[in-house]
C-alpha cells in the first residue's frame, strides 16, 4: 500500500509539471518537488519503456541480483559488437560505468542463455590499409629528428621537478571546488556563470597556480607514448588548422591528426593539455631545449663556420586586442601603437630559427639581444671549441638606436646595421677613404667613420666605422659596424648584410604567416603597477602645484572674475530660452532683446578682465593649462595589465620546430630548392594518400598531382632520399615513401 502512494505522488507530480507552463528547470527551482530534477527524468523514461509497474520498488520480493534488466540491456550491444571480448574484460567495463562488481560465472551464464557465447578473435591481416597523407613527409622528419623525443622528455622531467615540489604537495589539500555543481565530472552551465570562475578566467597563470590543484591534472596520469602523441599533434597543428590555433582542430581538415599522430584528437582535449602544459610553467625549459636541439643539430648537419658566425636578431611584433589597457609598442603591420606582445628571434647563418623571448610592449634590443645571446652561448656543448670564433649579431634598422650599439662596447660580439636615411649626413662622416669595386655585386664602397648622437643623452657622441654602399642603379645605403677593418673589409661587411634577405628575412617573412607566429595564441592577464606613468603622473601633479603658488594672486582675481560671471550666465540662458529661432535668426520682444545685449555685454566685459590678467602671465598660465591637460589625459594609467606569455611561448616552440623541419626538408631532400611554406602546404603536405601498414613496415603510397608534372618528379626524387635516412616511427615500424 505505501509503494502504491509513492507511485501515485510521483505520477501526480509528473503531470503538474507537464501541465505547467514552465520548463522544468524553473518549475524545480520555483516549487517543492519530492525528487531531484535528474530523478524526474529517469521516472519519464522508465514510465515509457515498463509503465507504472517499472516504478515499483522491488526490493522486496526477494531475488535480488546485481545483473539487473539495466546491465543487461548495456551487455547485449556491446556483446554483439565484440562477440571476442572476454568476460573479464566485460567485468571491467561493467565496473567502470556501474560501479557493480558480477562474477565472471554470472556473465557467463548470461551470456549462454542470451546465445551470445564468445567467438574467436578475426585473423590478424597481414597488411592493413589505411588513409594517409603528404604531411606525413613531416612527421616522418620528426622521426628521423627525434625532436618530438626532446619534447616529451622535457615535459616529463619538469613533471617529477613538479611532483617533488612544496606548491603540488601544499596543493593537494585544496578541496574540488563546487562540488555541487559537477555533474558525472562535467562542469554545468550553472557552474561557468558562476562570480568567481568568471573572474578567476582570464587571470595570470601566476595567480591561478595557487588555488590549482595540481595534483588532479590528466597529464600526471599520462603515460609516455600519450605525451608523445599529443606533442606530435601540437607539432602537426599548422598542417591540419588554417591559423595554426588547436580550437580549429575540430574542422574536416583537423580528421589528418588521425594518421599524423596516430590519434583523432578534438580540440577540446589539445585545449586541455596546453593548459596543464601552461600550469607546469615549461615554457622556459621547452625554449632552451629547442635552440639546443637546433644548433646542434644543424651544426652537425652543415658544419660551423670556421672563424666568423652571424646570428640574425629580428622582431615580430603582434597586435593584442584588448580593451584593457597593456604594454604598448609600434605594431608595423597595422603601423600604430597598440596594445601588442613582441618575439624577438635569433637565426643562425643559414636562417634558422634558433632561440626566442616573448616581451611585453616594445622590446628594446639593446636591453635584451646581447642576454639573449649570452643565454644561447651558455647552451652550446663546450664554449671553450668557440672561444676563438667571432659572433656578428646582423641587425636590421629597427635596433641603429645609438643607446643599442653603446650596449656593444664591453661586449665579446660584433654588431651589423644599417642607418636610416634621416640619420645619415654628410657633416657627420669622416676619414673617408678611397672608393673601392663591391666584389659580390654592381656598387662602389667607401670605407669611413661616422658619429652619431644619442636622442636620449644630448652630449654623447658615438663613433663608429661606416660603409656606404653606392649603388649602380643610383641608391645609397650606409652600413654601421664595430667589426675592425683588419677582420673584414667593406665589401664582406657589405655581403654579409644583404645576405641577410635571402638566408634569413624573405624565409622567416614567409614562415611568419605559414604557421601564424604572428597570431598571439592566447593569454591571461595580471595587473600591476606602472612605475614610469606613476612618476610621471607625480611630477606633474607637483609642476601643478609649485605654477599653482607662482600664480597665487593672479588664480585669487580670475576666481573673483568668475564668482561674478556665474549669476549672468544663468541670466543670459533664462532669457535665451524666452527666445525662438527662425530661419537662423533669434526673434523675441524687444525689452527681452535690449536685456540680452546688456549680459553679453557685462559677460565680455568680465571676460576681456579675465584675460587681461592670464596675458600678465601669458607662459605661466599657458603651461598650467598644458600640466592639467596631461594630468587629466594620464590620470589613473598607473596600473597596467601584464600579459602572460605562458601559452603562447610553448605553442612558439612547436611553430618553430615545423618551420625547421620543413627548411630540412627542403635542404636535405629537395637539393636546396626555395619553396614558399604555402607552397609546400598545398602542392606537397595536403597529398592525398594511401599507407599499407604491418608489424614492420608502414609503406605510404602518395597521390601523384597531374598538374604539377615537374614538382612531382623533384618531389619523386627527394622521398627517394627521405627512404635512405632509415626512419622509423613511434611503434618501430620502417616508414617508406612513395609516389
Amino acid at each position: 500500500m505505501q509503494d502504491d502512494d509513492r507511485i501515485a505522488k510521483i505520477l501526480s507530480t509528473i503531470k503538474k509539471i507537464e501541465d505547467s507552463n514552465l520548463s522544468v528547470r524553473e518549475y524545480f527551482d520555483q516549487n517543492i518537488v519530492p525528487f531531484t530534477r535528474p530523478q524526474y527524468y529517469i521516472h519519464r523514461k522508465t514510465l515509457r519503456k515498463y509503465g507504472e509497474e517499472g516504478l515499483r520498488d522491488k526490493r522486496a520480493s526477494g531475488n535480488n541480483t546485481k545483473l539487473t534488466q539495466r546491465i543487461k540491456d548495456y551487455i547485449i550491444p556491446v556483446v554483439t559488437e565484440n562477440r571476442s571480448i572476454s568476460s573479464s574484460q566485460l567485468q571491467s567495463r561493467i565496473q567502470n560505468q556501474f560501479d557493480i562488481n558480477i562474477s565472471q560465472s554470472n556473465l557467463n551464464n548470461f551470456r549462454a542463455s542470451a546465445t551470445l557465447t564468445r567467438l574467436p578473435l578475426p585473423p590478424i591481416k597481414e597488411c592493413e590499409q589505411q588513409k594517409s597523407g603528404g604531411g606525413e613527409i613531416l612527421t616522418a622528419l620528426s622521426f628521423f629528428t627525434h625532436i618530438t623525443d626532446l619534447y616529451t622528455q622535457t615535459i616529463i622531467e619538469r613533471m617529477n621537478e613538479v611532483r617533488e615540489s612544496s606548491l603540488f604537495k601544499q596543493n593537494e589539500n585544496i578541496p574540488q571546488d563546487n562540488p555541487d555543481y559537477r555533474q558525472q565530472g562535467k562542469f554545468t552551465s550553472e557552474y561557468n556563470q558562476l562570480e568567481s570562475v568568471r573572474e578567476n578566467r582570464f587571470k595570470s597563470i601566476d595567480d591561478k597556480i595557487l588555488t590549482k590543484n595540481l595534483s588532479t591534472m590528466n597529464i600526471f596520469t599520462m603515460s609516455e607514448k600519450t605525451i608523445f602523441r599529443y606533442n606530435l599533434a601540437l607539432l602537426c597543428l599548422p598542417l591540419v588548422t588554417s591559423n595554426g590555433k588547436s580550437s580549429r582542430v575540430n574542422r574536416v581538415k583537423g580528421n589528418d591528426l588521425a594518421f599524423l599522430c596516430g590519434q583523432n584528437y578534438k580540440d577540446a582535449s589539445l585545449e586541455r593539455y596546453l593548459q596543464e602544459l601552461k600550469y607546469l610553467k615549461i615554457s622556459d625549459k621547452l625554449i632552451a631545449a629547442t635552440a639546443k636541439f637546433w644548433q646542434d643539430f644543424w651544426q652537425t648537419e652543415f658544419g660551423d663556420e670556421t672563424y666568423f658566425i652571424c646570428y640574425y636578431i629580428d622582431g615580430n611584433t603582434r597586435p593584442l586586442w584588448s580593451s584593457n589597457r597593456c604594454y604598448k609598442g609600434k605594431v608595423t603591420m597595422l603601423g600604430r601603437v597598440m596594445n601588442c606582445l613582441e618575439n624577438v628571434f635569433i637565426h643562425d647563418g643559414k636562417g634558422h630559427p634558433l632561440y626566442f623571448q616573448t616581451f611585453h610592449g616594445h622590446a628594446d634590443l639593446g636591453k635584451h639581444a646581447l642576454g639573449m645571446l649570452t643565454k644561447l652561448t651558455k647552451l652550446l656543448d663546450s664554449p671553450e671549441a668557440h672561444a676563438s670564433v667571432k659572433r656578428i649579431l646582423v641587425f636590421d634598422g629597427g635596433g641603429n638606436g645609438v643607446k643599442t650599439l653603446r650596449a656593444f662596447d664591453n661586449s665579446d660580439e660584433y654588431y651589423l646595421t644599417i642607418l636610416d636615411d634621416n640619420q645619415v649626413k654628410e657633416r657627420k662622416i669622416k676619414h673617408i677613404r678611397p672608393e673601392t669595386e663591391y666584389k659580390y655585386g654592381t656598387a662602389s664602397l667607401v670605407d669611413c667613420r661616422i658619429e652619431l648622437r644619442d636622442s636620449l643623452e644630448k652630449d654623447y657622441i658615438h663613433e663608429c666605422r661606416a660603409v656606404i654602399v653606392k649603388w649602380d642603379n643610383g641608391k645609397r645605403s650606409v652600413l654601421i659596424t664595430d667589426i675592425p677593418r683588419e677582420l673584414l673589409d667593406a665589401s664582406e661587411v657589405t655581403k654579409r648584410y644583404f645576405d641577410r634577405w635571402p638566408q634569413q628575412e624573405k624565409q622567416f617573412r614567409d614562415a611568419k604567416s605559414g604557421v601564424n607566429i604572428h597570431r598571439i595564441v592566447g593569454y591571461g592577464k595580471k595587473i600591476e603597477k606602472y612605475d614610469r606613468m606613476d612618476e610621471k603622473h607625480g611630477l606633474l601633479c607637483e609642476t601643478i602645484t609649485n605654477l599653482n603658488l607662482k600664480l597665487e594672486k593672479p588664480l585669487i582675481k580670475i576666481e573673483a572674475i568668475e564668482e561674478q560671471l556665474a549669476p549672468l550666465y544663468s541670466k543670459e540662458r533664462k532669457l535665451r530660452e524666452k527666445s525662438e529661432i527662425v530661419d537662423g535668426i533669434r526673434t523675441m520682444n524687444e525689452v527681452e532683446s535690449i536685456e540680452l545685449q546688456e549680459c553679453e555685454k557685462q559677460i565680455n566685459k568680465y571676460l576681456r578682465q579675465q584675460k587681461k590678467i592670464e596675458n600678465e602671465h601669458k607662459d605661466d598660465f599657458k603651461r598650467l593649462n598644458m600640466c592639467l591637460k596631461e594630468e587629466r589625459r594620464i590620470r589613473d594609467k598607473d596600473k597596467v595589465y601584464r600579459i602572460d606569455t605562458e601559452l603562447d611561448q610553448i605553442m612558439t616552440c612547436f611553430k618553430m620546430s615545423f618551420i625547421n623541419l620543413c627548411s630540412l626538408f627542403l635542404t636535405k631532400c629537395m637539393s636546396h630548392e626555395k619553396y614558399e611554406l604555402l607552397t609546400l602546404f598545398e602542392s606537397i603536405f595536403q597529398l592525398e594518400g594511401t599507407a599499407f601498414v604491418d608489424s614492420k613496415k608502414k609503406v605510404i603510397e602518395l597521390e601523384m598531382n597531374p598538374k604539377e608534372p615537374e614538382l612531382m618528379r623533384k618531389l619523386n626524387k627527394g622521398l627517394c632520399i627521405l627512404n635512405e635516412m632509415d626512419i622509423h616511427d613511434m611503434h618501430g615500424r620502417a616508414v617508406q615513401f612513395k609516389v
